[in-house]
């Protein structure tokens, strides 16, 4: 433990540490001018040198020289900044933390009697009594006055027991001063003994293999840090790799890959379908040895059975994933578009992102979030509403417009109207929608998109919930067929409220269960609604919650039917509005 005295703690100025502080923070601002110039006194190694400065160093090695050592540059000072913001930080606590116990010692000072004198060595604190300046007190030597003997016994008393008291409070706070000197010290340490590695240099003993093991471990650091690396820190890093490393990443490690945000899609694509094989083939080799030996005399016979019905269930679901994302979307005189998987989980409800085109080259995208029920058991009908988002905005955008529609299903939904009551499931995905917008935005290549968040039913409270907070960076918001989104007012959603839209059909069971039983939907919940208010907040198509609404039509029989037709042929005017929106135009009814 720290030999730290209380003398030297007490007497110390911890101010100190903030000016220690703000030199680590001069050299984070001054990381970029490094940079520049490391590049600048070397021409050779910039960007599109001159040619007369590379003549003698030119070719696919040289540039891959140029490359690598650009690259462990941009490494350095990228660890120099962090390096130096954790120093800054450490300091910064250890000040706080220091001065706030240097402030608990001094209450303590000032609460001891004055006859009390603070002794002793690290874990030896104590108060001692001052057994001549309190005699002479009593006893009324020099200035004092007398005390009868009745009065100067109990105040001798009450000095002593004093000292027993604090003296283990003493003793403890120092304790906990010793701790925290002990704890500074190991963190300041780690960071002098774990400095990061530099990557391998060109040349080297298993250059290749050396590089992608360099790269593993930096993404790996990347998404499990706490809290994980902003995307565009992710996609900065990434774009900085050859072509051949990230091949080899997403062949080697397609788990770091497929759902780190900030990786453009067309890498993470290739990785999650790498996953979804891996994943299914791991599914049927565990129904094929269930199956080799089947024994009815078994105690496991009927648990065997219930778990081969789980397993068969979930690849079943990945089985027609794969299928779905396997084909194409035709644009009526338009382009061909893939479809994109950018995650995916095989738990029993199931979960998958896939998109319809590709967002990081499209001027106009859509994410569409599903609400009650949604699972991979029924994902051919959320994925076709993102299909028919896309064809829509093709219809109605400008022409050379590129678009694309993603269904966002990267959360557990609520599986029937009794939990569609509870925003817990809202609550649980908000922290994964914000990120995964920061991550279109980090990949997106050229001119930031036209970013359209799209909830139906409880994904509109989804939607609600993740951007009153989390935040969501999306340019509008639509939700249809909604229940609430969890803010009374368009101007909480943290976007312009000219630009939330919402629109309800006429006949949706959802504008009808005011104040009435919903029994005809199967679950006989009463929605406690007053004017305006839903189960999730105030109507989103409302006057009083200031956002725009939009015109859909009822198509279908029944209300429990209409509340599934905003994507219907016959919708024509509501999905004219959607498109509309999604694209940024006017013209909406």
């Amino acid at each position: 433990m720290s030999g730290l005295t209380w003398g030297t703690f007490y007497n110390t100025d911890y101010g100190c540490l903030d000016d220690a502080a703000e030199v680590w923070a001069h050299y984070m601002d001054s990381a970029a001018e490094i940079e520049a110039k490391l590049i600048e006194d070397i021409p050779v190694l910039k960007p599109g040198a001159a040619d007369q400065e590379r003549d003698d160093f030119d070719g696919e090695t040289a540039d891959q020289v140029r490359a690598q050592a650009r690259r462990i540059c941009d490494l350095f000072l990228d660890d120099v900044d962090a390096y130096a913001g954790r120093i800054k930080a450490l300091l910064q606590a250890a000040r706080e933390d220091f001065e706030a116990k240097r402030g608990e010692l001094a209450d303590l000072f000032a609460e001891k009697n004055v006859y009390l004198t603070a002794k002793g060595g690290p874990g030896e604190e104590h108060f001692e009594v001052d057994e001549s300046s309190l005699y002479n007190y009593l006893s009324g030597t020099g200035s004092f006055q007398p005390m009868n003997e009745y009065e100067a016994n109990d105040y001798e008393q009450r000095v002593r027991e004093q000292a027993v008291d604090m003296s283990d409070r003493f003793k403890e706070l120092m304790d906990t001063v010793r701790e925290l000197d002990d704890k500074y010290a190991s963190d300041f340490k780690a960071l002098n003994d774990d400095p990061p590695a530099l990557p391998p240099y060109v040349g080297s003993a298993d250059f290749i293999a050396k590089t992608t093991a360099f790269d593993i471990a930096v993404l790996e650091q990347m998404t499990t840090s706490e809290p994980p690396a902003d995307p565009n820190d992710v996609n900065s890093w990434w774009n900085s790799l050859t072509e051949d490393s990230q091949q080899l990443l997403i062949e080697e490690r397609p788990d770091l890959v497929g759902p780190t945000e900030g990786i453009p899609v067309v890498d993470r694509d290739p990785a999650n379908r790498l996953l979804l094989d891996d994943q299914i083939a791991n599914l049927e080799a565990q129904i094929a040895e269930l199956d080799a030996n089947p024994d009815p005399n078994s105690s496991r016979y009927n648990t065997d059975a219930l778990l081969r019905e789980e397993l068969t269930s979930q690849l079943n679901n990945l089985q027609d994933l794969r299928e779905q994302i396997d084909g194409s979307v035709k644009i009526e005189d338009g382009p061909e578009l893939q479809y994109y998987l950018l995650d995916f989980e095989s738990t029993p409800d199931g979960q998958a992102v896939v998109s319809v085109g590709n967002p990081d080259t499209a001027h106009n995208v859509n994410v569409y979030v599903p609400g009650t029920g949604a699972g991979l058991d029924n994902l051919n009908g959320d994925l076709s509403r993102a299909e028919t988002m896309t064809r829509d905005a093709y219809e109605y955008a400008p022409a050379g417009t590129e678009n694309a529609s993603i269904l966002w299903l990267d959360y557990d939904a609520p599986d029937d109207l009794a939990q569609a009551t509870d925003t817990m499931w809202a609550d649980n995905a908000a922290s994964d929608l914000s990120s995964f917008t920061d991550g279109l935005r980090a990949s997106a290549e050229g001119e930031p998109s036209n970013l359209t968040m799209t909830g139906h039913s409880y994904g509109s409270t989804t939607i609600g919930i993740a951007a009153r907070d989390e935040g969501l960076n999306v340019d509008n918001m639509i939700f249809v067929g909604s229940p609430g989104v969890g803010v009374d007012s368009a101007a909480d959603l943290n976007i312009d409220p000219d630009h939330v839209y919402a629109s309800r059909n006429e006949e949706d069971i959802i504008g009808i269960a005011r104040d009435v039983d919903i029994a005809s939907a199967g679950e006989g919940i009463l929605y406690p609604t007053v004017d305006d208010e839903m189960v999730h907040g105030i109507d989103p198509t409302s006057e009083a919650f200031g956002g725009q609404e939009f015109s859909s039509e009822a198509t279908r029989d029944g209300a429990t039917e209409n509340h599934s037709a905003y994507w219907d042929d016959a919708n024509d005017i509501g999905r004219k509005n959607m498109a509309l929106i999604m694209t940024g135009q006017e013209g909406i009814t």
